[in-house]
């Protein structure tokens, strides 16, 4: 992995955009495969959850917290389950 790593940044790519990029696309396939079967909300931004499962991985570095990292898992996942009508704005 490091030698992988390295020959990135020796050719001047940005390792953390290509694994951005990735996420992004593995997230928009899932969602989109959600919103398809009925199950996701169709206005939510691959983005967004990029950013929300950051938040998550905070709380699960500190062990003690393992109860907080899956509410908040929880609550990550009520928020992306499809309703009826999509909330205001």
């Amino acid at each position: 992995m490091a030698d992988a790593l390295g020959a990135v940044i020796a050719s001047g790519g940005n390792p953390f955009a290509e694994s951005r990029d990735r996420l992004l696309t593995a997230i928009t396939t899932l969602l989109e495969a959600g919103v398809a079967a009925g199950t996701v909300r169709p206005d939510i931004q691959p983005s967004d959850v990029l950013v929300s499962l950051s938040g998550v991985s905070l709380v699960t570095v500190d062990p003690a917290r393992p109860d907080q990292a899956r509410r908040i898992l929880d609550l990550l996942m009520d928020g992306l389950r499809y309703r009826a009508q999509p909330p205001p704005r």
